[in-house]
């Protein structure tokens, strides 16, 4: 009886907690994403400097089919865009990225994992569009 007590304690305990994660707000591209692209990613991944063959300034330029291999963003599955894969990766591999600088923070690659996993809405037009932030010096 005690046995069934506490592993019915922990199952209410994983769904209180399941429902608590699935009422986070959505990941919001504008105010979330785009931030760290436009600082982390489009000055090497743009239209002047296309590095890996990746332009990361609107959606149909991240989402468009790259030789070799796919789209660096697949909606729905993480596990399939290089672009969560390659910040995920050790930082002495040659697919690691950034590949200069440092690593973008633990808690914004997370924001990138539920942002694709959640269907890597991105918006047309305006909104859509990541600027190259120029240094200043």
């Amino acid at each position: 009886m005690k046995r069934h007590l506490i592993l019915s304690a922990a199952c209410l305990a994983l769904a209180t907690s399941a429902s608590f994660a699935a009422e986070d707000p959505p990941v919001d591209f504008v105010k979330q994403i785009k931030p760290i692209l436009a600082d982390r990613c489009v000055e090497c991944h743009n239209s002047e400097a296309l590095f890996g063959d990746l332009n990361l300034q609107n959606r149909a330029l991240a989402f468009r089919k790259r030789f070799p291999g796919g789209p660096a963003i697949v909606a729905g599955a993480p596990e399939k865009s290089m672009l969560y894969l390659a910040l995920t990766l050790p930082p002495k591999d040659k697919k690691a990225m950034p590949a200069t600088g440092h690593r973008i923070p633990k808690d914004e690659v997370n924001l990138i994992l539920r942002w694709i996993k959640e269907g890597a809405k991105w918006p047309e037009g305006k909104e859509g569009v990541v600027s190259v932030q120029r240094k200043k010096s």
